[in-house]
């Protein structure tokens, strides 16, 4: 009974700061654009920053941008900031500018004085990602979810730094902790069922891997890297057909997408980029 009234307890707990969040988005979009100020700009940003798709990233941040300049230290704006040059750079040429702006906005956002979880759970995935310096990541990661240990999207971004650093088990952990916590029209629900898939993929079991992939697909089918997880997955339990299905919806999303191209992303170890490169060129992509 215990048990069940603190599920129950952080559900609810874990619910508040997403839904207000999203009204607080519904008020910024109703205000005049004339009358915007740092906090309507960033709010705006959110929905464009949480597609991460090219084109919405952009979006993001012509808006972050101007809620900067009016707000120069506001560490929220800068850590969405740095995940969208982060996006850019992963998935847009992977341009130094881009990469060196992401670590820029992320230092900002991780800065001396900063209490934000948020921002700091989001300046702790951009640097694990484009230094691959996972131990200091994951250190930021647990001072964020000790300040709120209610929060879906810093259990969702730890997931994933523990997804890409082989800390499985505390990915697996942090995955489904994001998940109960999250509501069920949480734009970010992706992230978790992102981690629970690559786990599965590097620990041989594809069947999950192909599940949870599909999940990911399902709750942001614009963002291209579960593809990429659902065809290796397929390819893993040998059913071939449904791996080349799942690369032509990934180029369909991404026409620029190339093993190549992912290869030099160089996000998790080489042995594991390798494999998963092999497994994405027997699915049909091209190099």
């Amino acid at each position: 009974m215990f048990d069940l009234q603190d599920r129950l307890t952080e559900q609810i707990v874990g619910s508040i700061e997403p839904s207000v969040r999203r009204a607080e988005i519904e008020r910024a979009h109703r205000k005049r654009p004339e009358s915007l100020d740092a906090y309507d700009l960033y709010l705006r940003a959110l929905p464009h920053a949480h597609a991460n798709t090219p084109v919405e990233t952009d979006k993001a941040l012509q808006l972050l941008a101007r809620s900067i300049e009016l707000q120069p230290d506001y560490v929220a704006a800068h850590g969405y900031a740095a995940w969208c040059y982060e996006q850019r750079y992963l998935r847009n040429g992977l341009d130094p500018a881009d990469k060196a702006t992401a670590l820029s906005h992320a230092d900002i956002a991780l800065g001396i004085n900063s209490d934000d979880p948020q921002a700091m759970s989001i300046g702790a995935f951009v640097r694990a990602n484009l230094t691959r310096d996972y131990d200091a990541a994951v250190e930021v990661l647990d001072r964020a979810l000790a300040l709120n240990n209610n929060s879906a999207l810093a259990f969702g971004f730890s997931a994933l730094v523990s997804a890409h650093s082989e800390r499985h088990q505390r990915a697996v952990e942090h995955a489904h902790k994001a998940l109960r916590l999250s509501p069920l029209d949480d734009p970010l629900s992706y992230h978790p069922y992102c981690a629970l898939a690559l786990t599965h993929l590097f620990a041989g079991a594809f069947a999950d891997a192909a599940r949870y992939s599909a999940l990911a697909v399902r709750a942001n089918p614009g963002f291209s890297i579960p593809y990429a997880y659902l065809a290796a997955s397929h390819v893993g339990l040998g059913n071939v057909e449904a791996a080349h299905s799942a690369a032509r919806r990934l180029m369909e999303v991404a026409p620029n997408f190339s093993v190549g191209g992912y290869l030099r992303t160089n996000l998790f170890q080489p042995y594991l980029m390798d494999a998963l490169a092999a497994a994405l060129r027997t699915a049909g992509l091209p190099e």
